[in-house]
Parts: C-alpha cells; structure tokens; sequence
C-alpha cells in the first residue's frame, strides 16, 4: 500500500484527542456511607463493566473515524498495480508535403509499422502525426492493431514540417512515462527554426527513422504582382536541368470551382539545384494560378496562387452614431475611397454602434481595420467584440469627437490605461485654436510623410479631447503641449487614438492635402503593411477558410465577399536535409525524469482505484454507529 500525499498520515495524530479526553474523564468513585442500606434493593444499578464497555466501544469508533479521515486525505493506492501503466512507445508520423512525392509516404507508413513491432513486448503504443501542428492519432494502449490501423488512416496533406510539434505532442501523451519517441520523417531541415530546442525527459529516448530523400521536385516557389507583370519563381531540386512548361491560368469566379482559362504558357530552363523567374502579362481576371509541370515531386506545389481581384477590396468599417456614412463620415468616407500613395483604395462600409449587438466575431474580423466615431449605443457584447479584434491583431482608430466616451474607450482598449474627455459641441464656439506637430518622426504613420510632415502643423483644430496616458507612446502634439495622437497597444493589435474627430466638425484636417495619406498610412500601419494580407499559408488560414491551398473567399459581412489565396509553406520546397545526429542535437535531455514519470503512474493508479473513497466511506458507517451508541448510553 501506498500513498499520494502521505503528508496527510500526520492528521492521524487527531486520534491522540479522544484518548486523552478518554483519560482525563476517569474520575476515582466515591465513597458515600448510607446507614439504610435496606432501601437501596430496589434501585435499578447499572453495572459499571457494562458502562466501561460502552465507553471504550466509542472511544473505538471516534478514534478509528479520525484514523480513517486522515487514511482517506493520504490517497492510498495499491502499489502492485503501477506495473499495467509500464512504458511507453510514441511512433511520431511525418505527414507535411514533401511526404506527398509518389512512393514516400508508402515507406514511411512502412517504417511506422516496423517502430510499433519492434516496440518492447510491455510497452504501450501510441501514434501521432504531424505536419504544422501535431494530432494524437492513438492513444497509449496495448492494441497495436488500433495503432496501426491509425498509420493506415494517416494521409500526407500540404502542411509544412514543424519537428517541435511533434516531440512537444509526445512527450505530453507519454505523461511522464519511460519509452521512447521514434520520429518517421525524411528529416527536412527547414523542420526545425532557428535556435528551436526541444526538452525530453531523461527516461525516454528520441530514435529517428529516416524515410531517405525525397525524388527530384519542380515547384512554383513563388508568385507575386507588380503593375503589370506577374512573375513567378520555379525551383528545381533535383541534379539535372530541366525544361519546364508553365502556366498563367487565370480566375474569374469566387474559388477553384469557378471557370478558368489559360491566359499564357511559356517554357523554363530550370537548373539542377536552382531557381528560375518567368512573368507573365497581368490578365483580366479576379484571381491567377501559376502552375508547373512535375511528374515525380509533390503535387500540392505544383500550383501558386495569387490574388488579382481588384473589385474585391480590403474593407473599413466605419462605426458611427446612425452608421449613416453620408451624414455623419462623409470626408473619411471618400479619403478611404480615393487612392493612396500605393495606388490602393479601400472599400467603406458603414455600421451604427448599436448594431454590433447583434455581431458575431468573424463578421467583425473581416475587415482590414475599424474606424470608431462614436461609442453611444455600443453596448457590452459589441465591446467585447472590439476587444477581442484588437487582441486578435486587428487595428483600430478613434476619432475622438463629442460621441466617444472615455470609459467605453477604455473597456474596448482592455489594456493600457487612458484617461479621455471628449469634448462637448459647446466648445466649439469658443475658437481656440490648436494646431499639432509631430512628437515621434520615427513612427510609421509620422514618418511616411517624410519631408512634408510639417504640413500636418497648417492643420487647425478648434474642438480637441484632453488626452492621458503613460502606457501609449504619443507620436503628436499639440501646441499647447496636450497628446494629439497616441497609439496604444492591446494584445497582437494597435489602436490610434485622435483627440478630436475626423468629418471637419471639430477641425480643418479634411480639407488638407495631408488628411487623406495620414488615414492609408495609419490603415497600413495598422495591418502591419499588408492592408489584411490575402496570401496565406496553409498553416496561418483565417477563421472559415479551408487549410488547402487554392482561392476562397473571406468570410465575414462584407457587401463583397474578399478573396484570400492560401498557399503552401515555400520552405517545405527546400531540398536540405538533416543527419540523424543533427536531429538529436536538438534534443535536450531533462534530468528527474524519472522520478516526474513515477510520480506520474502514481497519480494514474491512484485516480483509477479510488480507494480514498471506500475508506470515506467506511469512515461515515462508522460514525453513524457511534452517534447511536453515544444515544443508547444518554
């Protein structure tokens, strides 16, 4: 027998209690001389050895309750049945890319297969695979036909390879336990990033068995745009040149299904071990594929996608009083509409404050950033929403005009401290003038102007919030010395706080050269340059878009639906490789592994005898029976 927290036997000494008070009551009779002791033959007595037998009775019982009490904290298990938890064999199966290429994966099933029989007779065995992330396949059992079974499931998909998964993933399933991890891959060294390490306890060994190299592969390594061109980049990983034919198909409905057609071919002479670049003319479509012949590589990069669709652009939510645009954001309205320095203009839509009551998360993440005029009618649930945008990278601005309140700023912010007085109508009438200048020229949206930032100071503003704040850097002042503009940082995201308002209410500013590239830069900014990327990675796909590679369009409540291209890791087309030694040189061994894994089997066995709770139990019979002997001797 033993025990998960003996710490609790120590409570056993509370049965020292009863005993003594037990002791204490033991009082010597007295002598009492009664001369008529005729009288006393027809006094019912009670005999004093049947008295001292029910006193012990319960001196028994209390004693054995507090016994039993502190037995049950202890956690007993049975130590005999740690034997069944034993070791532990996690069989790790590479299913990224470069799997794919014909016949590999067959040889990694095969030496998968090979790890589960050659797996100790005792060992339990599990199975996970892995590619970007890692996914528990089978649990540790003693079934290695459900183990197996599991590997003849497992396909190759289009993710890339990420070796920390998967020794992070079975080092948790073995729960502390001794065995091994065998990792079944054909040791890609992109696998591993930069400074990656991984820690294993010292009771388990990493094995690795290698798939071998892969056969030669012809990738579009890339594609990408410029004005008029579209150029892609073959790479060819085997040892002889090649002619490849390439293909410019282009798009023009919403995703793979919709009609396409060959816009232009061409032929690459593609080098051994090397890369090439051809461009096509830009075609009239909402979306092109890019693709290369390849016979005996991967499939699933023999296709690069790239988004064309001009009609299809990053959207701003301009959330307002009414959400009537028209009225209330005119200037901001068509500033976003118009083009800014990179050619690109922004699609506008407008939403009352009150709305986003009815909102869901995704509907709101849909959009490349969110211009917040107004907080009247913003109730709890669409604050929650703004909140989790920004934490979740999204980028917000705030016109602080006469309809934003302080306090909502600061729940949406749910971060950094800022105190915010908006000023009232009533202040305009005054005609205080301000103007700003640049507190921080080395800011993105600051220096973007670069010689022209002093324009922003013939800007005059007569209606201005009082701005606080010692967590948000302040990138402009203004003359009087009161923060104009201040970025604050919440979670992935960034808010852009403005003390006045952005529609030529309380200022001039839309009516300058300058108000129209401050609001691209600071959407730019915003969406760290990439106005919300629509070129994705199969492992980084926005929520509701499939993690295959191809075209889809971008959920959320956009008028028109945005289109993403989701493409696969370019890394997982690098023909390095690694050497098994260079593979467990970045394993770090953790040392009390073996007392953490023996702790481990205790915890199990304990959770799955529940013995605390039969002695819990037999500790509450036994206090019934005292409480009704105690009753029988009042």
């Amino acid at each position: 027998m033993n025990f998960l927290a003996p710490f609790f036997l120590i409570g056993a000494l509370a049965a020292a209690v009863p005993i003594v008070l037990h002791l204490l009551k033991r009082q010597p009779e007295e002598r009492v001389r009664f001369s008529a002791v005729h009288l006393l033959t027809q006094a019912p007595v009670e005999h004093s050895s049947r008295r001292r037998l029910r006193e012990l009775l319960l001196l028994a019982l209390r004693v054995g309750a507090l016994l039993l009490l502190a037995f049950a904290f202890a956690r007993p298990f049975l130590a005999s049945n740690l034997a069944t938890a034993g070791a532990t064999t996690v069989v790790t199966l590479d299913t990224s890319l470069s799997l794919s290429a014909p016949g590999q994966f067959e040889k990694a099933r095969t030496l998968a297969k090979k790890a589960i029989a050659d797996a100790p007779s005792g060992n339990l065995v599990a199975v996970v695979t892995f590619a970007d992330g890692a996914q528990v396949a089978s649990q540790p059992s003693a079934d290695r036909a459900s183990a197996n079974a599991a590997i003849d499931a497992a396909r190759p998909a289009a993710g890339a390879t990420r070796y920390r998964a998967a020794l992070n993933a079975a080092v948790d399933l073995m729960r502390g336990r001794p065995g091994a991890i065998v990792v079944v891959t054909d040791l890609q060294e992109t696998g591993w990033d930069v400074g990656d390490r991984v820690t294993v306890p010292d009771a388990v060994t990493v094995e690795v068995a290698d798939v071998g190299k892969p056969p030669a592969n012809l990738a579009v390594a890339s594609v990408r745009a410029t004005a008029d061109r579209v150029l892609a980049t073959i790479r060819n990983t085997g040892t002889e040149s090649q002619l490849v034919r390439v293909r410019l198909n282009a798009h023009d409905g919403a995703d793979r299904s919709s009609s396409t057609r060959v816009a232009a071919e061409t032929t690459v002479a593609v080098g051994g071990g090397s890369t090439a670049t051809t461009s096509f003319a830009v075609p009239d479509a909402r979306w092109v594929s890019v693709s290369a012949d390849d016979a005996t590589g991967p499939a699933a990069d023999n296709a690069r996608y790239l988004v064309l669709d001009r009609t299809s652009k990053p959207t701003v939510l301009v959330i307002s009083t009414a959400g009537d645009l028209a009225r209330e954001a005119f200037y901001l309205e068509q500033a976003l509409l118009a083009a800014g320095g990179d050619g690109r203009a922004y699609a506008v839509e407008g939403a009352a404050a009150g709305e986003l009551v009815t909102w869901d998360q995704a509907t709101l993440d849909a959009y490349v950033s969110i211009i917040l005029t107004s907080t009247r009618a913003l109730e709890h649930h669409g604050r929650e929403l703004l909140t989790a945008y920004l934490r979740r990278g999204g980028g917000l601005i705030v016109a602080a005009g006469p309809e934003v309140d302080g306090d909502v700023l600061q729940e949406v912010l749910a971060g950094p401290r800022l105190s915010l007085v908006s000023p009232s109508a009533s202040t305009l009438g005054a005609r205080v003038t301000h103007t700003w200048g640049a507190s921080d020229v080395r800011h993105p949206v600051v220096r973007a102007f670069g010689s022209t930032s002093g324009a922003l100071g013939l800007v005059q503003f007569q209606r201005v919030a009082v701005l606080r704040t010692a967590d948000c850097p302040v990138l402009a002042r203004f003359t009087s010395g009161e923060p104009a503009l201040v970025d604050c940082a919440s979670g992935e995201g960034h808010a852009l706080v403005l003390a006045s308002d952005l529609d030529n209410r309380g200022n001039d500013f839309p009516l300058h050269a300058t108000f129209v590239p401050f609001l691209h830069e600071s959407v730019r900014y915003l969406t760290n340059g990439q106005q919300q990327a629509s070129d994705y990675v199969v492992a980084d796909v926005p929520a509701g878009v499939p993690a295959t590679p191809g075209v889809a369009p971008l959920p959320g409540g956009s008028a028109a639906a945005r289109l993403v291209a989701v493409n696969v890791d370019p890394s997982e087309t690098d023909p390095g490789r690694l050497t098994a030694d260079e593979f467990k040189g970045t394993v770090v061994t953790m040392g009390g592994g073996a007392q953490a894994g023996a702790r481990l089997q205790a915890q199990e066995t304990e959770e799955r005898q529940h013995i605390w709770q039969y002695v819990l139990a037999v500790m509450l019979v036994i206090m019934a029976v005292e409480s009704w002997v105690a009753a029988r001797a009042v």
